[in-house]
């Protein structure tokens, strides 16, 4: 019987597989069928696609705008104080020593007889590392009640005994965003310079939410200067060599927001302000006028400008002062590519001695020692008869544009200051009695 099923079974799957073949045959597609398959088949990869694609997009915009959130964001602002009276609302920087204020305050109104000073405030106070001695930054009133700015730094001569270098009227509260002081006269006894081995020092003092300083000199090559963009305190203090000078540094003061992935922002770059008591005085000078290889420079009246003194701009050295009209405030400048421009120099580091002049459109250093090496690119500076001595101060005059020859005793030189787009300059001019 269990046979006989089987064999029906069989029978019936048999006969169902062929009627389904029959009934295949009869089947005819219509023209275009497998065109319309395959199209409809495109068109639904298409929309996948697109799909794909837009949920890409999302994602990337979502993601920009997570780094935006958290890395980047929009531009970081500074903040600044509100002013304290006439003075500086800035908060001190670190710990304030109160013997060093006190003993600043003690010379500050014996300097002069400037004092009593009354409501004094510190800025800063305590021993800095890279000067190896005391920095003290005070605000206060005068006898006159006039508001004044100080800055002091120990006597590596007198057992660090505070010296008083600068007293100035406060700055703007509401504008200023750093305080400095750049000399070569900041180590040693009042009006000293220093030796070579402490060099130019330049301290700057920033306003609070700066969160890095950056103090840069042209008198120094870049490869030369340490961690120029490092994350500091608000107080910088930087060694230079003892050419460098106000008129050659730079300040700037960055801000970083605490979200992840962000960069520092720049938020100020100035030139440091001022040097201190001894030092020369750069008198500020517009250019109004060319005269062939001469500018005429405009400078505010009975502020000491003579013949034979050097203007200059922070890359180095425009010329020398050959003309004065002291009534209408101005002078003659000879660039120094111009045939009236000569004067002694020396290569810096190598000090390699030679005359440089110019010979109307070109710069050349000449009298090199035979044997002396002049290599491209080698800095070449010229003192300045204002200073004290021919380091203290000198002016980079201009680079080599070339190796010179063995055995010759010419070089040209490529100017630092770009002449032909001059605006502004200083003049420098002995520090007044």
């Amino acid at each position: 019987m269990l046979l006989l099923i089987k064999r029906c079974a069989m029978h019936n799957t048999t006969k169902l597989r062929d009627g389904l073949a029959d009934l295949a045959e009869s089947v005819v597609p219509t023209e275009g069928y497998e065109g319309k398959i395959m199209r409809r088949a495109d068109r639904r990869r298409g929309r996948r696609r697109i799909a794909v694609g837009a949920a890409t997009a999302v994602c990337l915009a979502v993601l920009v705008t997570m780094f935006r959130a958290v890395g980047f964001g929009s531009t970081p602002q500074l903040a600044a104080p509100l002013p304290d009276g006439p003075f500086l609302g800035w908060s001190p920087v670190g710990d304030v020593d109160a013997g060093l204020v006190r003993e600043a305050t003690s010379v500050w109104d014996r300097t002069n007889s400037a004092g009593p000073h009354t409501d004094v405030r510190a800025l800063v106070a305590t021993r800095h590392p890279r000067l190896r001695s005391t920095v003290v930054v005070l605000q206060g009133y005068d006898k006159q009640g006039d508001a004044r700015l100080a800055f002091f730094t120990g006597d590596s001569g007198a057992a660090d005994a505070l010296r008083m270098r600068v007293d100035r009227p406060v700055p703007d509260p509401v504008k200023t965003q750093v305080i400095s002081l750049v000399s070569p006269r900041l180590s040693g006894a009042v009006g000293e310079v220093s030796d070579d081995s402490a060099g130019t020092y330049a301290i700057a003092l920033a306003m609070p939410g700066v969160t890095a300083v950056r103090v840069s000199s042209t008198a120094v090559d870049d490869e030369m200067i340490q961690e120029p963009d490092g994350p500091t305190s608000r107080l910088v203090v930087k060694r230079f060599p003892l050419a460098a000078t106000a008129q050659t540094t730079t300040i700037a003061g960055f801000i970083k927001t605490k979200r992840p992935f962000a960069s520092l922002t720049r938020v100020f770059e100035v030139p440091g302000e001022d040097g201190v008591d001894g030092d020369p005085r750069a008198v500020p000078a517009e250019v109004v006028g060319r005269n062939g290889q001469q500018i005429i420079v405009a400078f505010p009246k009975d502020q000491g400008v003579r013949r034979g003194q050097l203007a200059v701009v922070a890359e180095g050295l425009v010329g020398r002062v050959t003309a004065v009209d002291t009534v209408r405030g101005e002078a003659t400048v000879d660039l120094v590519t111009s045939t009236g421009f000569a004067g002694q120099v020396y290569t810096n580091i190598s000090n390699v001695p030679g005359s440089v002049r110019g010979t109307g459109g070109k710069l050349v250093m000449e009298g090199v020692p035979a044997n002396g090496e002049v290599y491209q690119t080698n800095r070449v500076l010229m003192p300045d008869p204002s200073q004290q001595s021919n380091q203290v101060g000198a002016v980079t005059i201009g680079r080599a544009s070339a190796d010179k020859a063995a055995g010759a005793t010419t070089v040209e030189l490529t100017p630092t200051a770009d002449l032909a787009n001059l605006t502004r300059l200083s003049i420098m001019t002995p520090s007044a009695p």
